[in-house]
């Protein structure tokens, strides 16, 4: 423990020790630059204003985290290469970069104007204008084949009056594919996204999208507050993709500028950046804007405004006028709206089916199976309702779920084909229906190459799939493939998360058979008409007696504390064991170098955690386990990069510690916690070069180790490494 760490472990400890040391730590930079000041930080790095002493001026230099992946690299390097090629007075330039750092022109000034409603008129005419130049701006990027695609209030910086567009992060070469822009990626900011892009529709992101996320800025910029707001991502998402925002007050002109700009359809709003800035000058000479029908008596009213003359024109013309507008556009307004409600009534259907599912699958796991079957049937008849009324690829897809979950196997494939005709690209449909291809037990061998190749839809298919059909569309695919040890082991995992799974069993029953292991083949027959009859009850108390607590490298550190839960009346137990499982499989995805899933994976554990806390918040074994968990996902994120993520994982893991020592204070488990989270507080501390705080954190872990082995049992697992924990500790107190 005494051997000088390498400088690239002391800057990793740098970072992960944002939580102890208050000091503002400067960033390595190459000796032309020097740091001024850390100017922000956004998702893909910090921002520093530095010196160019080679060209004696300040610029702004943005800088990857350290653990900085290579996707994150390859978005700066877009940054630079898309920036360097545009030329405009409000574009703020690109003088150098390399794969970690890029160079800009410094702004020295901040984000544009957030005025509200009650700003005077020439403070809101300023706003007008600087959105006004940043369009003109985005009409030079379009023109060079860019889109932004992030634009917001703090992505236009504001230089004594002189508005930049900033950060092209997420630019995207509209002629160009781009692996970093795949189909159902959501990028952006959600509150300033234009519906194609909160669909993740990548295709559909141009120029008009730009349009879009301009007109909400200044909309947020008039009215104080983005176009749509929500607590949670999903209905900020829904928000954002089905409603219209409230209407502009004040200016009826500016209002239809902002929501034509604003507008779902890209088709009606400005056809170009251009477009949007000449209408926002118009309305800035007191002309007529493009966005409204120029009848007799709008443009009388807008000369009225620009030469004050003290005539008005109210007649039979323009009535006419407006009723001829109004026959013409009424029909297709009607049609809009027909169209609107349908896909309205489209979403709460597929989010009541997603509670049916859920609902029904409960209701099978209890044994109340006649009680599943009645909110299946129920659910299947409302959509084939809709269906009758809306002829809807998901709304098919959706009713194929349902029928797949009530066994009529062959209405539910039909349904699927007719998803798949009317709406070929659909991966969801397409992993559906290998998964009910793969059920089949008379496959030819064309129906095999196709199960697996729908089956291979999986990273491709949306949220409307759960994590479970995920690793069973795997187990599947893998079977199916001849890959009988992978597809045994996803099997087991499935189970493991989901005891009553009925179509796991039957696979894992094939499985065995073509082993020729027919006992066990048996066996998994067996449970899956059992559980089909009704007896889901029995396996799940069956297999969840006992938390899984033994795990590589955790034995000692988890509590098995089922034996408090055992005869709960809620799902808690059940919670705990999920979140303990989905440890085990964040380890193992770890271990397979698959770090984004792992990262998930340890994540849904601390989750299912804290669920099962709030069910029984004074189990102190919970509390320890959630901290275990907290700390796994504390080193995921740490290598991933996300310094202030780790860093609050860190503090929670803290907090659930203490608890549970207050609470076990003798229990060796929790006192080995307690002393590896202080061992490496006290190793962070000790390469920032502050010893007297490292060691007071050493003698915690001294203590807590002390404490450990006196309490443990003569077979505890995990003895010798807390006495090598105990000696490292020793030596950071005397070091």
């Amino acid at each position: 423990m005494n051997q000088p760490l390498s400088e690239r472990a002391r800057q990793r400890l740098l970072v992960m020790a944002a939580d102890i040391s208050a000091d503002d730590l400067p960033p390595r930079l190459p000796p032309r630059y020097r740091w001024i000041r850390e100017l922000g930080r956004g998702g893909m790095g910090v921002v520093h204003e530095v010196r160019d002493e080679q060209l004696g001026r300040n610029v702004a230099l943005k800088m990857l985290g350290h653990a900085a992946d290579p996707e994150a690299r390859r978005r700066l390097q877009r940054e630079a290469l898309a920036v360097a090629r545009l030329r405009h007075p409000h574009i703020a330039a690109v003088h150098d970069a390399t794969d970690e750092f890029l160079t800009m022109q410094l702004v020295d000034g901040g984000p544009i104007a957030i005025l509200g409603p009650a700003a005077g008129d020439a403070e809101r005419r300023a706003v007008v204008q600087q959105v006004r130049d940043a369009a003109s701006a985005l009409q030079h990027a379009h023109e060079q084949g860019l889109v932004h695609r992030d634009l917001k209030p703090s992505n236009l910086l504001v230089e004594r009056g002189h508005v930049y567009v900033v950060d092209f992060g997420l630019a995207k070469a509209v002629d160009v594919h781009s692996s970093l822009s795949r189909a159902g990626d959501v990028l952006g900011t959600p509150a300033f996204l234009p519906p194609e892009q909160a669909l993740g529709r990548g295709d559909a992101v141009d120029a008009r999208s730009d349009v879009y996320g301009l007109g909400a800025t200044l909309y947020c910029c008039l009215v104080g507050r983005p176009p749509f707001a929500a607590e949670d991502l999903p209905t900020l998402l829904r928000a954002v993709i089905e409603q219209d925002p409230p209407r502009l007050p004040g200016d009826r002109d500016l209002a239809t500028v902002v929501a034509t700009a604003l507008a779902k359809e890209p088709e009606r709003r400005y056809p170009s950046a251009r477009a949007f800035a000449e209408d926002l000058e118009r309305w800035l000479q007191h002309q007529p804007v493009a966005a409204r029908p120029a009848s007799i008596g709008y443009r009388l009213r807008k000369h009225w405004q620009r030469q004050r003359a003290m005539w008005r024109a109210v007649g039979l013309a323009a009535v006419l006028a407006i009723a001829a507008t109004a026959a013409w556009v009424l029909p297709d307004l009607w049609r809009e709206e027909a169209a609107r409600k349908a896909a309205s009534e489209a979403v709460a259907l597929a989010d009541q089916a997603a509670v049916v599912l859920q609902d029904a699958a409960m209701f099978t796991r209890l044994g109340d199976q006649g009680a599943a079957w009645q909110l299946l049937d129920d659910a299947i008849a409302r959509v084939r309702e809709f269906v009758g009324r809306h002829e809807v690829a998901r709304a098919r897809y959706l009713l194929s779920r349902l029928l797949r979950a009530r066994g009529r196997a062959d209405e539910a494939l039909a349904e699927l084909e007719r998803t798949l005709q009317l709406e070929p690209g659909l991966a969801d449909a397409r992993f559906e229906r290998g998964l009910m291809l793969a059920a089949s037990t008379t496959l030819s061998a064309s129906q095999q190459r196709l199960a697996v190749d729908d089956l291979d839809q999986t990273a491709r298919t949306g949220s409307v799939i759960g994590e479970i059909d995920r690793l069973f569309g795997r187990a599947e695919r893998a079977r199916l493939s001849g890959q009988f040890e992978s597809a045994h082991g996803l099997l087991l995992e499935v189970l493991e998360y989901e005891p009553a799974h009925i179509a796991a069993r039957l696979s894992l029953s094939r499985i065995a058979a073509a082993r020729g292991e027919t006992d066990l083949a048996r066996y998994y027959s067996a449970s899956a008409v059992d559980l089909q009859q009704g007896y889901g009850p029995v396996y799940l108390a069956r297999e969840r007696q006992v938390l899984p607590t033994q795990m590589a490298g955790l034995d000692g550190a988890l509590i098995d504390f089922a034996g408090e839960l055992r005869d709960g009346p809620d799902n808690a137990l059940a919670l705990a064991h999920r979140g303990l499982v989905q440890l085990r499989r964040s380890l193992r995805l770890a271990g397979e170098g698959r770090a984004a899933e792992s990262l998930a994976a340890a994540q849904a554990a601390v989750d299912d955690h804290a669920a099962t806390l709030q069910l029984h918040g004074e189990i102190a074994g919970a509390h320890n386990n959630r901290a275990v968990c907290l700390l796994v996902l504390e080193q995921l994120q740490a290598a991933n990069g996300d310094t202030a993520a780790a860093v609050a994982s860190r503090a929670a893991a803290r907090r659930h510690l203490e608890r549970a020592v207050a609470a076990l204070p003798a229990s060796p488990a929790v006192q080995h916690n307690r002393g590896l989270l202080a061992m490496r507080e006290a190793q962070l501390l000790r390469a920032l070069g502050r010893l007297a705080a490292s060691r007071q954190h050493a003698a915690t872990a001294v203590e807590a180790f002390a404490a450990a082995l006196a309490a443990a049992p003569p077979d505890w697992s995990v003895t010798a490494v807390a006495r090598e924990c105990a000696a490292a500790a020793a030596a950071l107190v005397d070091g």
